[in-house]
């Protein structure tokens, strides 16, 4: 297809490349590239405290299904300080310490470019990562071309890895912003995001939390199976200390 030989083309101009890689769709697209054209090339997985287990597993089951060569860094809170604070800065104070293990490896390693899997789509929202990215001089290829989330996904739906990846954010945006959080706050979220998943059989979910009470995210052709289980899903829930539930009814979109 056009758009992954225009990605290809451009990823293998640079020789060899560092990928800061999360097991997203986008950054799976970029490091796909690079392994296609990149003999030399090194992907690179900050694996921080807001990351549920899920993500983690596929992560690494996407790297070793592109023969990737990659690098696991783990980060604990003291190496992003102010990120437990929750407050509007907490995605730059996070990104910034990503971006600088990956700069850090590439350094150790002659490696010169560093990418992400920022697309154009991504410069309508607020993302205060970009800062972090732009101090550290981290390319974005997909912005780079001007390819949008549509043509990222055809792109991802291409590579027919046959797994299962969906848009994910970090836990921490199921906490309202202000609020601190801790190890166990993500925990519990996650193994909650489980259950629903588990009984609703959606793929994608979101559990915002507030004051012990839940709302329900999911892609919006799947609201409908919450809603077929939500007894089901309040009484698991509760035992999770979660007074109770609502179903976001316009689905979470992205």
């Amino acid at each position: 297809m056009k758009e992954w030989s225009l990605l290809c083309d451009h990823i293998a101009s640079m020789k060899k490349a560092v990928v800061s890689f999360s097991g997203g769709i986008d950054s799976t697209v970029v490091l796909a590239a690079a392994v296609e054209t990149l003999p030399d090339h090194i992907a690179v997985f900050a694996d921080i405290p807001m990351l549920s287990k899920r993500q983690r597993a596929i992560t690494n089951n996407v790297a070793k299904r592109l023969g990737a060569d990659m690098v696991t860094v783990k980060l604990e809170w003291d190496d992003m300080e102010g990120v437990r604070d929750n407050t509007p800065e907490k995605c730059y104070f996070c990104k910034r310490a990503i971006y600088s293990e990956v700069k850090r490896i590439a350094s150790e390693n002659g490696y010169v470019h560093c990418l992400d899997g920022e697309n154009i789509s991504d410069k309508s929202e607020d993302r205060p990562g970009r800062k972090a990215a732009s101090e550290f001089g981290i390319i974005s290829p997909l912005m780079t071309l001007g390819f949008e989330r549509d043509a990222v996904r055809k792109m991802f739906d291409h590579l027919q890895l046959n797994i299962d990846v969906q848009k994910e954010t970090c836990m921490a945006t199921r906490i309202p912003e202000g609020v601190p959080f801790n190890d166990a706050d993500i925990l519990m979220i996650d193994e909650c995001e489980e259950i629903i998943r588990n009984i609703s059989h959606v793929k994608q979910i979101r559990m915002r939390l507030r004051d012990n009470c839940a709302n329900l995210l999911t892609s919006p052709d799947s609201i409908h199976k919450l809603i077929a289980k939500e007894n089901e899903l309040s009484s698991a829930l509760s035992v999770k200390g979660i007074h109770r539930i609502t179903i976001d009814e316009k689905g979470y979109e992205g």
